[in-house]
């Protein structure tokens, strides 16, 4: 049986290591997350844990906008400078957004699956936002397996901006924690410096997936991208150690 390597964040540090081949030849013992499938286990569940949160962070936004304050962290749309933001605005723009985003996927999806007729759009006349999102959330759940492995985008990149139903909750859980301020503040650690460009960009992955628990180590310079496992970090910073005993 023909095996497709997952298109979700899962194979990042796959796909850049395998574009260093590509380029120039530089080997890589990395295997990629396959698809069940079109898209691995991890990122189904992913997306699935992120519907479910949806509902509480989409709560959140709306009390911003129903205590009429402002939230400096997100720009949300545009605006002239000289245009005062009302209190609100932008909590309003994003829940906006957000079911609009959420309507037009579960109309895609329907009439994909021909439960609805090509053409059919919701009607959201004399129904409140609150009861739009949940039937609109719960349609997304119901047909989740669908989304993830027979949607004809299913198999593109979880990048901002395609069609990717996994994409799309994705942008739409990483807005919502945004805003709310509800994504997970992380640690930086200091990193050896780069054994390729020999820079100070190594940086613990966050996006990639995990290798027995621990992140992959990342060089954050966009013409360099050198990837490390935890376990190749440990044995590049021994040999810096031992190079500097023997100096010293």
């Amino acid at each position: 049986m023909h095996q497709t390597p997952c298109p979700g964040l899962c194979n990042n540090a796959w796909r850049r290591a395998e574009n260093l081949l590509a380029a120039n030849g530089t080997e890589h013992h990395l295997t990629p997350a396959w698809g069940r499938p079109v898209q691995c286990g991890a990122c189904v569940d992913r997306a699935r844990q992120q519907l479910a949160e949806l509902p509480e962070l989409i709560a959140g936004i709306h009390l911003e906008a129903l205590h009429a304050t402002r939230s400096a962290g997100i720009a949300v749309g545009s605006r002239s400078s000289d245009t005062p933001a009302w209190p609100g605005q932008a909590s309003r723009l994003l829940t906006e957004m957000l079911l609009n985003e959420m309507e037009e996927l579960v109309a895609d999806v329907l009439v994909r699956r021909r439960i609805w007729h090509e053409g059919a759009e919701p009607e959201p006349i004399g129904i409140t936002e609150g009861v739009r999102f949940t039937a609109a959330l719960r349609t997304l759940s119901g047909h989740l397996d669908w989304m993830m492995q027979e949607h004809p985008a299913a198999a593109e990149p979880h990048d901002r901006g395609n069609a990717n139903p996994a994409a799309q909750i994705r942008g739409w859980y990483g807005a919502a924690q945004r805003f709310t301020k509800a994504h997970q503040q992380y640690d930086v650690r200091k990193l050896a410096p780069c054994p390729r460009c020999k820079g100070p960009y190594l940086a613990e992955s966050r996006d990639l997936r995990l290798v027995d628990d621990r992140p992959y180590i990342e060089c954050r310079d966009p013409d360099c991208q050198r990837i490390l496992t935890a376990a190749e970090y440990d044995e590049y910073v021994k040999g810096l150690a031992a190079g500097i005993s023997r100096a010293a």
